[in-house]
């Protein structure tokens, strides 16, 4: 890979423990009510099964955590440790940043890709600490972290003159 198009940076914000818990649990209650049905064809379960236990490492792999990636020129906040559903931003396109202790439910509705109201946006998966990413589009970009102060030092770092320039 070239050196340019690696990170300079990462953090990983796992989901909290509870929600690791409720999900692995709901996907072994389900594979153990599909094992323990009487209907069907032994091999209908055992599809069953498996449709379970991809499906859940899927969701896993593709929203389980968020990953916050710092490059030369730009940062990439994604679910998951795939990043598959990702924004880029650039560092010219941020005005400003600020660490905060927000209330995810009252100003988003919860966790996740969220949407608020005047222009407010979340990328989290726990807690209430952010980084704002405070864009020159109006755009004030929540992005969830449990070291807001080092992810908003480290983004000012590799960033350099290009924030608020």
């Amino acid at each position: 890979m070239d050196p340019q198009q690696r990170p300079v940076y990462r953090e990983w914000t796992p989901w909290p423990g509870w929600l690791v818990v409720v999900f692995w649990g709901s996907m072994f209650l389900g594979m153990v009510v599909v094992s323990l049905s009487e209907g069907g064809a032994e091999q209908e379960r055992l599809l069953g099964l498996v449709v379970l236990g991809v499906a859940a490492v899927l969701v896993q792999l593709f929203v389980g955590g968020l990953s916050v990636r710092l490059y030369r020129d730009h940062l990439r906040v994604g679910l998951g440790p795939v990043g598959l559903i990702s924004k880029k931003i650039r560092y010219e396109e941020i005005e400003r940043t600020e660490s905060v202790t927000y209330h995810p439910i009252r100003d988003f509705g919860g966790w996740g890709v969220r949407f608020g109201k005047d222009g407010k946006r979340a990328w989290t998966s726990r807690g209430n600490h952010a980084v704002v990413l405070c864009l020159k589009d109006g755009i004030r970009l929540y992005v969830g972290s449990d070291r807001p102060h080092r992810l908003e030092e480290r983004i000012r770092t590799v960033a350099g003159t290009r924030i608020g320039a």
